[in-house]
């Protein structure tokens, strides 16, 4: 007979008096996380075979484009070239025709024209399936500069390259700068090529230059010029701008030594302190 004090526990209890929890809660637990791990695992492999397919797929695209005839260059098309045939325009950029589109390095292609001391500015560009265009600015050779190497220069004062064979000869030559002057101040000797330029201009465009072509224009001080004019090799010295009047001070002279009969070997109207003095040596 049960004590009547005695209580005896429900089933569903623990010995601490809470709630007891079934087996079967610990298996299914277990197995959400065997299912949460498989679906991990298989996301895992699904993304890594989408990636080998992807890399597969763009490999073999790849491979396609660079070995593909359709892609073969068929044209090269060379704009702006003059003392640069567009032959050797596209030899030096390394393009010619029968090779893949694709395999050209543009930025390569442009930096060996740049290298080409006629070539100022570039551009190459591809045109699929089969056409490159390249495009060219060369320099515009405005003198021949020695010091007493030859060398070409710009129209902007830029020395750009030696004086080679087939470089264009049939320009003003300019004289009396030096290599140290230029090395020590490259914007004063540039400044100095320009002003020369200007005053070959105004001579050739004057009335002495038909019976006395302008054979030479020599800097002296840095800034000073003087003409070397005629088969006789006449000097004017100019001294400083302007130079217009002097030149028309010159050509009244050089018109009244004519009438006389005499022949000057230099003129001077480099008197900056006395504008109107002129000083004269005859032969």
């Amino acid at each position: 007979m049960t004590p009547r004090n005695r209580r005896v526990a429900p089933a569903d209890a623990t010995a601490d008096g809470g709630p007891s929890r079934p087996a079967s809660d610990d298996t299914g637990a277990r197995r959400h996380d065997r299912t949460a791990l498989v679906a991990g695992v298989r996301a895992i492999l699904g993304a890594a075979l989408v990636l080998g397919l992807s890399t597969s797929v763009a490999w073999a695209a790849r491979r396609h484009v660079l070995s593909s005839p359709r892609f073969a260059v068929e044209d090269v098309v060379v704009q702006g070239g003059h003392v640069r045939t567009a032959e050797v325009i596209a030899a030096v950029a390394g393009v010619a025709k029968g090779e893949n589109i694709f395999s050209i390095d543009l930025e390569r292609a442009r930096s060996k024209l740049l290298h080409d001391p006629w070539i100022e500015t570039a551009t190459v560009s591809r045109h699929l399936p089969g056409r490159v265009t390249i495009h060219v600015v060369e320099r515009e050779a405005g003198a021949i500069v020695a010091v007493p190497e030859t060398y070409l220069a710009g129209r902007d004062g830029h020395i750009f390259k030696r004086l080679e064979a087939g470089d264009p000869g049939d320009l003003p030559v300019i004289t009396g700068l030096t290599s140290e002057a230029i090395a020590q101040d490259r914007v004063g000797a540039e400044r100095a090529i320009v002003r020369a330029l200007d005053l070959a201009n105004d001579y050739e465009h004057g009335p002495m230059a038909a019976r006395s072509p302008l054979q030479e224009i020599h800097v002296s001080n840095g800034s000073e010029l003087t003409l070397v004019v005629g088969k006789d090799g006449v000097a004017i010295a100019l001294g400083l701008p302007p130079f217009r009047r002097k030149l028309d001070e010159a050509a009244r002279i050089f018109s009244e030594l004519e009438h006389r009969g005499a022949h000057a070997s230099v003129v001077m109207l480099d008197d900056e302190a006395r504008p109107d003095r002129v000083v004269v040596r005859t032969r």
